[in-house]
């Protein structure tokens, strides 16, 4: 069994690089399937020779005014990054003076002159366009341009460049989270060696889960770039992170589970083998089970619209499958080859059962055994006063919170904000098909063109309803078939929450201005104003699925209804203690009130899935120990018994989530933060006290309708 693994490991390993290749470009990630945004962009990339560029924007700054010598210093830069060959399918350089190169293209109306010169002549717009918009491509040329320019800094002159725009937002978002998935291997690795280190004071048995974790998740990497590879899903930086941290921290419990029952059964048995194999059959029910858990809640999130939900699903689901399996083989396998060395140098012996001493889960136990109800208000209150604090809600974080440092894209579009119109930076992309039916593809293969002049007017329409500037003026284009593209700017911050709002307004002006033509709004702020309907309505659609899947696998773990219906339901408070807590910690002590839109679903999926894991172990203990005593003792004892372990558990899977607060993106840092609260919350209150206190309440109630009495033991 050891052998097949190492050699899938080591099949995979090549596999994984490429996976983490795969990952890199996001420029699909955050679009969502089937939007009018997503419409918007596809028809542009396919029937516009130049309609699928990507910008990067040159903010050139000075205090008191642009000089001549800056204006000579913009087109020296431009003709540099003409000819440096370093931006992949460069289409054009421009400035406010010349086009340093680019064809030139009739229909193409690209901004020059007063359009890229602040009206306090303190700051000159340089455009670079590109039709690769992969993030490799982007990262190359931003990359490229900032080391021809001034730097945001200011040179020795004192004129500062800035590079910004969707290309200048892409490759910084990808900077902050490169070298993500080796900086949270590193600081997991670390902070579990630690933790088991200091739960069994063994080296060996602390190294051994980490092995086997490290290679499920190289055997899982592996498949899951097949997955890829074959086209039934695609990956990101942001799903190869929290693969690492869930396999990581999930695994590891799985394996803890096993680690600690394996020593208490040497402390019962003489032969190794004997004691595995009573270990793993004790334990498999339930590592299965929670296993089986995450996997079902993983795979919901591919019913999602929202492309980096909908991705992330089957390739979590895949790493905690391959997880479980390497848990309940290639852990045994280990373990029995190391015997009672592994657990060198505090080996277990064999004891007599009253060698048992009062510890101090017994005496958890015991304070639960007598006053349950009291436990159970007190826990309950206290949980439900945290989750009061989600009352109101809380605002969206706009572009510019997204980091937790200001990049060089943030600081150029504040400056594109204070000295031109605010959306220069993000345009609108405004898409007319001339055709009645509302669907713009029957557009594509008409062979009458109604005169452009007409279409010209719907654009100009929209523009002016909706508070644009004119939008002739941005640039438009025409397809050879029957549509056209325009450029506008809001007169608003683009990446603000008022933007995004103002999107859904846009779009019934433009309904009412098309006549019968189809007008679709696009861009990056129609591409976060669809990205947040789309969280909403999975939300909505996800977390019933997800708890009726939940549900159902501990219906027939335990064959009972009521312990699984205050199980899931303490799970759920729980988790309206961590968002809720976790708001009012970042309101008022970071001084964050905005929060991510992904934040609620993702915290809800790990905090309700891996929340559930640790009742499971209990759950599956007391309906074992229900087998000899009846059932308010069978709790105490399951507690007394496996307090230690899950509490470890806890706490291991708390700091793996915890490692992403170390990343610099806000996102990131916003689901550490919720889900590791979550789970020391869920820990040290929800299966230590509410559950074991409900449980010893309800007694053979909680088994209802199941008829099965215990044999006193």
């Amino acid at each position: 069994m050891i052998a097949v693994w190492l050699a899938l490991a080591m099949l995979a390993v090549p596999l994984q690089a490429r996976l983490s290749e795969r990952a890199a470009d996001e420029s699909e990630t955050f679009l969502v399937r089937g939007s009018e945004s997503a419409e918007a962009k596809q028809i542009i990339n396919e029937r516009f020779r130049r309609g699928n560029e990507t910008a990067a924007v040159i903010a050139y700054f000075r205090e008191g005014g642009i000089t001549a010598d800056d204006g000579r210093r913009a087109d020296a830069d431009a003709l540099a990054l003409c000819r440096s060959g370093a931006i992949p399918n460069l289409t054009m350089v421009a400035t406010p003076y010349q086009r340093a190169c680019g064809e030139t293209d009739p229909l193409d109306m690209s901004p020059g002159g007063s359009l890229l010169t602040s009206p306090d002549n303190s700051v000159i717009l340089g455009t670079v366009l590109m039709t690769d918009d992969s993030t490799p491509a982007i990262e190359q040329a931003v990359a490229a341009i900032r080391e021809v320019v001034p730097p945001a800094a200011g040179d020795e002159s004192g004129l500062r460049a800035f590079v910004t725009g969707r290309a200048g937002f892409e490759a910084d978002r990808s900077a902050a989270v490169k070298g993500i998935n080796e900086t949270l291997l590193t600081v997991t690795v670390v902070m579990l060696l630690l933790l088991l280190l200091a739960t069994y004071r063994s080296p060996l048995v602390a190294l051994v889960p980490l092995t086997v974790v490290a290679l499920a998740y190289l055997v899982s990497a592996g498949l899951a770039y097949g997955l890829v590879a074959v086209g039934l899903t695609e990956v990101s930086g942001q799903t190869t992170a929290i693969l690492i941290v869930l396999m990581f921290g999930a695994g590891t419990d799985y394996c803890l589970l096993i680690v600690a029952r394996f020593r208490d059964e040497l402390r019962r048995a003489r032969d190794v083998e004997e004691a595995m194999v009573a270990a793993a059959q004790r334990t498999a029910p339930a590592i299965f089970s929670a296993g089986a858990i995450v996997v079902g809640a993983m795979l919901v999130l591919a019913i999602a619209d929202f492309n980096a939900t909908r991705e992330m699903g089957p390739i979590l689901a895949l790493g905690v499958a391959i997880m479980v399996c390497a848990g309940l083989t290639l852990l045994p396998a280990v373990l029995t080859a190391l015997g009672r060395r592994a657990f060198w140098p505090a080996i277990p012996r064999r004891e007599p059962e009253s060698a048992r001493t009062v510890t101090f889960w017994g005496r958890v136990a015991g304070l639960v055994h007598a006053r349950p109800g009291v436990i159970a208000a007190a826990v309950t209150a206290l949980l439900a006063a945290g989750a009061l604090a989600n009352i109101g809600g809380r605002p969206a974080l706009d572009f510019s919170e997204s980091f937790r440092e200001a990049p060089d894209s943030v600081r150029g579009q504040q400056v594109i904000r204070d000295h031109f119109i605010p959306g220069r930076a993000a345009p609108l992309r405004i898409v007319v098909a001339d055709e009645a039916s509302g669907k713009v593809q029957s557009a594509l293969t008409e062979g009458t063109h109604t005169p452009v002049a007409d279409m010209h007017a719907v654009a100009r329409s929209v523009a002016a309803d909706g508070g644009f500037l004119d939008a002739e003026a941005q640039g438009q284009r025409r397809s050879a078939t029957n549509l056209l593209i325009f450029d506008a700017d809001l007169r608003m911050d683009p990446f603000s929450e008022r933007a995004t709002d103002t999107v859904p307004a846009l779009r019934e002006i433009a309904d009412r201005a098309a006549d019968g033509r189809t007008v679709l709004i696009g861009g990056t702020v129609a591409e976060n104003y669809d990205a947040r309907q789309a969280l909403w309505r999975d939300t909505r659609l996800i977390v019933p699925v997800s708890l009726a899947l939940i549900l159902l696998v501990l219906t027939l773990l335990l064959r009972a209804v009521v312990m699984p219906l205050y199980v899931i339901a303490t799970v759920i408070l729980s988790f309206g203690f961590a968002l809720g807590v976790s708001s009012l910690i970042f309101t008022h002590i970071l001084g964050q009130p905005a929060s991510d839109p992904s934040l609620p679903l993702y915290a809800f999926i790990f905090l309700v899935a891996l929340g559930v894991d640790y009742n499971v172990f209990l759950l599956s203990r007391i309906s074992e120990l229900r087998r000899q005593h009846e059932t308010r003792r069978a709790v105490t004892e399951a507690l007394e018994r496996t307090g230690g372990v899950i509490t470890s558990a806890g706490l291991v899977l708390a700091a793996t989530f915890a490692t992403l607060m170390a990343v610099p993106m806000e996102a990131l840092f916003q689901i550490g933060f919720v889900v590791t609260l979550g789970l020391l919350a869920d820990t040290f209150l929800v299966r230590a006290l509410l559950v074991p206190a409900i449980a010893v309440t309800l007694g053979e109630r909680n088994w209802w309708p199941s008829r099965q009495t215990a044999t006193p033991g």
